[in-house]
């Protein structure tokens, strides 16, 4: 172990004995902070205020959290998620062997001198230039990425979409932003590809209907398709109404859109992926299509009751339906607040009670539901800490 002998004062202590203590200690500690832990996080997810003054506010201090979550889930409540914490502070526990941070640093500077509080400085420096000019470097195109992935704003302010063939598939891009990557039809059969084509380039020399027909079948069973087939959508309604002035395809599509929409119980008990490629589509189009350049007032309703359905707890014990709940409201979830902002309230209100689910919720789904609500709490922004916090536990 860096910097301490475990027998430098005299004692024969093995570096298993050092592990076993240090891991006893960690078991002890996290023992006795769970129950403000379970505190903490209850005050994380509360929407109102921690005030007596705010009648809505479940729990306003701690000693009143307490004593509520006792009467309300039982001692034991106090402990939830002790397991996985535990295993954390007994790992933690076992390869801390200094007894406190005075006592490192004093340990250190007697055993090895000044200059082991700069061990590793060369390599240190060294790695510093390069992961600078990397950063900086790769920010740009990285960003890039980002807003071809999740485009923003050429599709709200009234960007021109425009055909753009290529030679053995279909493709389109945002005229103006000759960097972003063409979008790909490569998962059609061709004479789908072709259909495709023609609506892109003339419109009306094909069956618009039939076109929307294709579009969402193959939307509800390719949840990659789905996930950016609202662009398609928007580019075919652009080169309808510039050439003819009129909206087959937009018809058609909410049509088909809304038989859906009436059937999603069925679907969703017939086909899980199914369901959720349909979510992800109508936010797509909810995202996508404009009317006076605001979203569509048809879609508010629909695209909410899909949210509140992945929300109900038989849904939040499904990790694909979380994510899709989670990855929807990044998407469109300001959007829809500034549309109906009572209604994303209830569903928060359902979203947190989700995560206090004392059973059937995995730890990804936590985390997941955690994140969401500390997102919309920023003001749907990711602060850095948060960034760094979630996305690494994820990725772990």
């Amino acid at each position: 172990m860096v910097g301490y002998d475990p027998r430098a004062d005299g004692r024969n202590v093995s570096n298993l004995e050092v592990a076993v203590a240090g891991s006893v200690s960690g078991l002890v500690t996290r023992v006795l902070i769970s129950p403000l832990d379970v505190i903490k996080i209850r005050f994380q997810l509360q929407i109102e205020r921690l005030s007596r003054s705010d009648p809505n506010a479940k729990y306003h201090g701690i000693l009143q959290a307490g004593r509520q979550i006792l009467q309300e889930e039982g001692p034991t409540a106090f402990w939830k998620g002790h397991i996985p914490a535990q295993l954390l502070s007994i790992g933690y526990g076992a390869v801390q062997v200094y007894k406190t941070l005075r006592n490192a640093v004093v340990t250190m500077y007697r055993t090895e001198g000044p200059l082991v509080f700069y061990k590793g400085l060369n390599p240190t420096l060294i790695a510093i230039f390069p992961y600078a000019g990397f950063q900086f470097s790769f920010y740009s195109s990285l960003k890039h990425a980002y807003e071809w992935a999740m485009p923003a704003e050429g599709k709200k302010n009234g960007a021109v979409i425009s055909p753009n063939l290529g030679k053995s598939c279909c493709s389109w891009m945002v005229m103006g932003e000759p960097r972003r990557e063409e979008y790909k039809i490569q998962s059609f059969d061709a004479v789908t590809q072709q259909l495709l084509k023609t609506a892109l380039k003339d419109p009306g020399a094909v069956d618009l209907e039939k076109v929307a027909n294709v579009i969402v079948d193959h939307s509800l069973q390719d949840c990659v398709f789905s996930k950016e087939a609202g662009r398609m959508c928007y580019a075919i309604i652009q080169a309808e109404s510039k050439q003819a002035g009129q909206s087959v395809f937009r018809r058609g599509l909410l049509n088909r859109l809304q038989q859906e929409y009436q059937a999603r119980e069925q679907l969703r008990a017939r086909s899980l992926q199914g369901w959720v490629c349909y979510v992800t589509f109508i936010c797509n189009i909810f995202d996508y299509l404009r009317v006076n350049n605001m979203p569509m007032m048809a879609l508010v309703n629909p695209v909410y009751d899909c949210l509140f359905r992945l929300a109900q707890p038989d849904s939040l014990s499904k990790e694909e339906e979380v994510d899709c709940l989670v990855l929807q409201l990044h998407r469109v979830g300001e959007q829809l607040e500034k549309m109906n902002g009572q209604r994303m309230d209830e569903l928060f209100v359902l979203i947190r009670d989700g995560f206090l689910l004392p059973t059937g919720l995995s730890s990804l789904a936590q985390l997941l539901l955690l994140e969401i609500i500390e997102f919309r709490a920023a003001g749907w922004k990711t602060t850095p800490a948060a960034h760094k916090y979630y996305y690494s536990e994820v990725s772990d």
